[in-house]
């Protein structure tokens, strides 16, 4: 019979005791040598593997109850790996003691079935998400883990009664030991609605148009089927936020939501109730400004725009300063770092505040100007580097400028190569006291070819078009296979060809465009041609009479070039076009002959200026 001679010593002392010695006696420990250790229990692991990890061998001294054994269980349950462990003395003689570790490993996941929720895909993203694939380790924190995580997952949806239940079941027939499989069930039930938002304590605002600021909390309407009434804890989190924001913003500095309340009406519906306290209105009295040495605060007010005496808007300030929303926005924070002020920064202080009117003091720390010292891109395999540092704004050894970068991402994502949601430039090596820093964009790579074919019954026959376009072309890398990806790209260039035919007209056309024209500046050269034929067509019989047919064959070429003055965002463009009208029995009413040819020359002209963001 096994003797449990010291696990509660051990279990107790395990997480709380502490020496610098190797191994300690607790107050009751008395010295062994180990003369034998067996490992028992479940566990897919070698017995000497298991020995060894523990550090102890025959023949080595041990106090029991002691540190060393303490250490050992708690080096023991940081692997994650074990459901139980034990140490059991399964045999004393004198000064001798023969140990049992006795563990049991946690269960190795072999298959996953969710029931509750009907689409294939919706049951592959529990999976997907929540990691569950075959080989995990099955353990109490997974478990909880998942369970909380679809809970709230539905809860978010407005599921607010969903509740997940999830079973393990022993695989019998398995020749591994503690293999199981798992059964997550689903049970969303109804979405809770709001049946009533009830406002208490509100003189100021209607509570119409509370609600209104309540954008995600609605109450149930028959009449306003377009938007849902269910109730999501987060987003009803938000409204009350907006709420108290719409207040600050007319004046009230005070307003607070003293209580709120979410009453269950049934399994379906809750009410929710609101007390507001809505406070006194203020006004903005004087605004100084401190630290400031770059800009005078007549410019500095020229920015801010609010006067003594204007209602206090906190958003207002707050945008005026720096405007979140708005980065290229013309507010203070972008005054100081379009100049090179990048480490500039603002702090808003209330001075004073008497009866109904605040004193606001901005301090200023402007910092060194700041410089670029390294310039990098990373993430283009197919675009060639220099197509992407050409459109960059930014320099090294340049003053930074933060409009600069702003425009760097605008023309990138304009190049059509890169996902715009990931060209989010990031600082790197930010040394305040030197006044440098490293900047870096990174680029995610998104396909710039199209290939169109399609078919159609118009016009009393069938059309067809066949067409290619490749937005990031190289020209020069038709003859280099480094350049095929798989097609040649990474220069920026496009070359588009499209054929269309039917039964009594066909139409072909290639274009080629090089954006940076001599590889210096932005000068675009463009060309094109093109070439048709059409066959006089009976409609009734469906013939097309080829001895009466019209051609038409033109080209044309064009540069466009970014001009400096009155600003770079303006473009002037020429273009030089031909036509040749080649006319056989055919009487279009463009001519005054059936027969013959004509020939047209044209010249164009324009200036154009856009400055749109992304």
């Amino acid at each position: 019979m096994r003797k449990r001679l010291f696990i509660l010593f051990i279990g107790w002392f395990a997480f709380g005791f502490h020496c610098s010695a190797q191994d300690m006696p607790f107050s009751s420990g008395e010295k062994y040598t180990i003369a034998g250790i067996d490992v028992t229990g479940t566990t897919s692991y070698n017995e000497q593997t298991v020995i060894a990890y523990t550090g102890l061998s025959i023949g080595e001294e041990i106090y029991i109850p002691g540190q060393k054994i303490s250490k050992i269980l708690q080096k023991l349950w940081d692997l994650g790996l074990f459901s139980d462990i034990n140490f059991y003395a399964r045999k004393i003689e004198g000064d001798k003691i023969w140990l049992e570790l006795e563990i049991k490993e946690v269960p190795t996941l072999v298959d996953v079935r969710v029931e509750g929720v009907r689409r294939k895909s919706k049951r592959e993203d529990v999976i997907k998400e929540n990691n569950l694939k075959a080989g995990t380790k099955v353990t109490e924190n997974l478990i909880t883990t998942t369970k909380n995580y679809l809970e709230n997952k539905y809860k978010e949806k407005g599921y607010l009664n969903a509740q997940v239940q999830i079973r393990t079941i022993p695989v019998e027939d398995s020749t591994t030991t503690n293999q199981v499989n798992m059964i997550v069930h689903v049970d969303k039930n109804d979405r809770v609605k709001v049946k009533d938002v009830k406002i208490e304590g509100n003189e100021v605002f209607s509570d119409a148009k509370i609600r209104r600021q309540m954008k995600n909390t609605k109450e149930r309407n028959l009449f306003r089927f377009w938007k849902r009434s269910k109730f999501i804890g987060e987003k009803y989190q938000e409204d009350k936020k907006s709420v108290i924001q719409k207040y600050k913003e007319k004046g009230y500095r005070d307003a607070r939501i003293v209580s709120d309340s979410v009453i269950k009406v049934n399994d379906k519906l809750v009410t929710l109730k609101l007390k507001l306290e809505e406070g006194e209105k203020y006004y903005f009295g004087d605004i100084s400004f401190l630290g400031n040495s770059v800009y005078s605060d007549e410019q500095l007010h020229r920015i801010l725009q609010i006067n003594k005496g204007d209602v206090y808007n906190a958003t207002l300030l707050q945008n005026r300063i720096a405007n979140p929303d708005k980065p290229d926005d013309l507010d203070i924070t972008n005054l100081y770092q379009n100049n090179g002020y990048l480490f500039s920064n603002f702090n808003v202080v209330e001075t004073q505040v008497y009866n109904d009117t605040i004193d606001f003091e901005i301090r200023i720390h402007e910092g060194k100007i700041a410089y670029f010292d390294h310039i990098t891109v990373v993430g283009n395999d197919k675009t060639n580097d220099h197509v992407i540092y050409r459109n960059l704004r930014t320099l090294p050894g340049q003053k930074y400028d933060k409009s600069n970068v702003l425009r760097s991402i605008r023309e990138l994502g304009q190049l059509g190569f890169f996902d715009q949601a990931h060209l989010m430039p990031e600082f790197k090596n930010v040394n305040p006291n030197a006044g440098t820093v490293d900047l870096e964009y990174p680029v995610v790579e998104k396909g710039a070819s199209q290939i169109q074919l399609q078919g159609g019954y118009g016009g009393g026959g069938f059309v067809g078009t066949l067409g290619l376009s490749f937005n990031n072309f190289s020209l020069r890398g038709i003859f280099d296979k480094e350049y095929w990806k798989p097609i040649p790209m990474g220069d920026g260039q496009t070359l588009s060809l499209q054929a269309q035919a039917s039964s009594f007209y066909q139409t072909y056309s290639i274009s080629f465009s090089e954006p940076w024209l001599g590889g210096r500046k932005p000068m675009r050269l463009t060309t094109s041609f093109s070439h048709s034929i059409q066959y006089q067509y009976d409609f009734r019989t469906r013939d097309a009479d080829k001895d009466h047919r019209f051609l038409i064959t033109g080209g044309s070429v064009g540069l466009a070039k970014r001009l400096t003055v009155p600003d770079d965002y303006f473009t002037l463009s020429t273009a030089l076009s031909f036509k040749h009208y080649d006319l056989r029995n055919y009487d279009v009413g463009l001519f005054n002959f059936p027969n013959g040819y004509s020939n047209n020359f044209a010249v164009t002209l324009g200036l154009s200026r856009d400055n749109t963001a992304i």
